[in-house]
């Protein structure tokens, strides 16, 4: 007799010999402040990855590379660093997917509150890399050797004498 497997455990398995499941995360990086002229302010980014491995492990990534962002984000936007202190990483329930990818898909949200409401401003989806791009050493050009000269010294020029 062969066992069984449920069609849920075969969605998240690999094809390939690894047998890690994969499945997609969302997380919501989130962080507010005071601003004198709007009032308060909240900067909302939504992150869904797929991604194979150790829930735990993939999270920690996931919430370093979305706090990071987050940071650069909201510095271009609005001139202002905010702590990884004073920035929220959650997440929701994993999901099934079926293939990972390599890309992370971000939604953004810029909210005022005004009155007794907050007011959201989306802002255009973006893609980022799961993994931060390593930048390729250029390779190193041949240089001319250089002529040491004294730091100090001037060159002169000889006065002729008169005979």
């Amino acid at each position: 007799m062969t066992p069984t497997t449920s069609v849920r455990t075969d969605t998240l398995r690999r094809q390939s010999g690894n047998k890690q499941p994969i499945r997609e995360y969302r997380m919501t990086v989130a962080s507010t402040w005071y601003d004198p002229q709007r009032g308060r302010v909240e900067y909302e980014l939504h992150f869904k990855a797929a991604r194979a491995g150790d829930i735990r492990k993939v999270r920690e990534g996931l919430a370093k590379r979305g706090i990071e962002y987050f940071q650069q984000y909201v510095y271009r936007k609005e001139r202002r660093w905010i702590s990884k202190d004073w920035i929220k990483a959650r997440f929701e329930r994993e999901r099934p997917a079926t293939k990972t990818q390599p890309l992370m898909e971000i939604d953004v949200r810029g909210m005022e509150f005004k009155g007794r409401q907050w007011k959201a401003h989306p802002f255009p989806r973006r893609i980022l890399t799961y993994t931060k791009k390593r930048r390729k050493r250029r390779p190193a050009k041949a240089r001319q050797p250089r002529v040491r000269r004294k730091r100090h010294a001037k060159r002169r020029v000889k006065r002729r004498t008169r005979k």
